[in-house]
């Protein structure tokens, strides 16, 4: 009678055993499920994390980049206006050499820096100038130069032959400062052509 009890215990242990045993291993391979999962769930986490990091420095750029251009045109719309336009109301002739070209018809002058009377442009404030000018010649030649105090910082260089007309126009961009004397003059000019069907002229406007 004590054996078969014995043996009863034994059977009932060893079924309890295996029923444990087959708990536990369906637990691990849960666990391990679980942790597959959380580990691609961490994974998409720091995916969005760097991807949020990465948005939000592009925010903070873009935000520095507004301010700064609002910024350069609160600027740009608080600077007056310098521009300025003339033209020569007639032919020139017998221009020596070194002389100043007189532009004497205003078209535009603002921030009045143009001085008819003398060709020359007086610099209202430093800063980026694009200056142009152009010459017209007929049957002849004219060497001119663009100077600033003085110093030749663009040259043209027009001719013609017998019976034809030639125009060419120049364009230089230089920083100039305030009080700086813009003009454009002769070196070897006969003759220049201005009248109602072209014109010699002088422009320039700051950037």
């Amino acid at each position: 009678m004590e054996n078969l009890c014995l043996l009863i215990v034994v059977i009932v242990y060893s079924v309890s055993a295996n029923s444990y045993r087959k708990e536990i291993m369906s637990l691990r391979r849960e666990n391990h499920i679980l942790k597959t999962k959380i580990g691609a769930i961490e994974d998409k986490l720091d995916f969005l994390m760097t991807s949020l990091t990465k948005f939000e420095t592009s925010i903070e750029t873009e935000h520095v980049i507004n301010c700064k251009n609002s910024k350069y045109h609160a600027k740009r719309s608080a600077d007056p206006v310098i521009a300025f336009h003339f033209y020569a109301s007639s032919n020139l002739n017998s221009l020596g050499s070194h002389q100043t070209i007189i532009f004497d018809t205003k078209v535009t002058n603002e921030g009045n820096g143009f001085n008819k009377y003398t060709g020359t442009f007086i610099v209202p404030s430093s800063g980026f100038y694009v200056f142009t000018w152009t010459i017209d010649v007929s049957n002849t030649i004219c060497a001119t130069e663009l100077v600033v105090n003085g110093m030749v910082v663009g040259l043209s260089y027009p001719d013609s032959v017998a019976g034809e007309n030639n125009a060419i126009s120049t364009t230089v961009v230089k920083h100039v400062s305030t009080g700086d004397a813009v003009a454009v003059r002769a070196r070897e000019c006969k003759e220049l052509r201005s009248d109602t069907l072209a014109r010699c002229s002088f422009s320039g406007w700051k950037l």
